[in-house]
């Protein structure tokens, strides 16, 4: 279960910690950047991501009449679980004219973990039923890595993320 939290926990983890350690000079602008409209626009991406991978998930399966009951309960909660989050991270104040303190991404990044956790404990029991129902190729489709958070970019899903950025850590520009 910690694996599957940790692996489930990390894109949201990065995802923060990669909009809020972007150096100034790499913003346009100069770093004069709404930082509160990327913050807004972070928390839809969340969702909308989550949303999209329910529905590939249900192409790529290949549900049964009988598996996808089970499916549609476990994409509900996923997806309900999505638009909490959605709503927790749009609810933190974000100053237009400077990222967060490292305080403040510390203390929201506490609270969305916090609600990852419920969400996962809450879809757990759904989750294992529709994987009791599947066949073995359709458990190999869903057991693939790369259909949680992984991505093929070497970090959490976003092109560009590198592991190891993020909690004060810059990686220093290439002359």
């Amino acid at each position: 279960m910690r694996k599957v939290l940790m692996i489930s926990a990390m894109p949201l983890l990065f995802a923060s910690l990669a909009l809020a350690e972007t150096p100034p000079q790499s913003m346009p602008g100069g770093g004069r950047h709404d930082h509160a409209a990327m913050h807004q626009h972070m928390c839809s991406e969340m969702y909308a991501r989550q949303s999209a991978r329910m529905a590939y998930l249900e192409a790529k399966l290949d549900l049964t009449p009988q598996q996808r009951p089970l499916f549609d309960k476990w994409r509900q909660s996923a997806i309900d679980s999505a638009a909490g989050e959605r709503t927790l991270c749009q609810s933190v104040t974000v100053k237009n004219d400077a990222p967060p303190t490292i305080v403040e991404r510390h203390e929201h990044m506490e609270k969305m973990l916090e609600a990852k956790v419920k969400a996962m404990q809450a879809s757990t029991p759904a989750l294992k039923a529709l994987y009791d129902s599947l066949t073995p190729a359709q458990r190999t489709t869903l057991d693939r890595p790369h259909h949680g958070h992984f991505g093929r970019h070497g970090g959490m899903g976003m092109e560009g993320m590198k592991m190891g950025h993020g909690a004060g850590m810059h990686s220093e520009p290439k002359p």
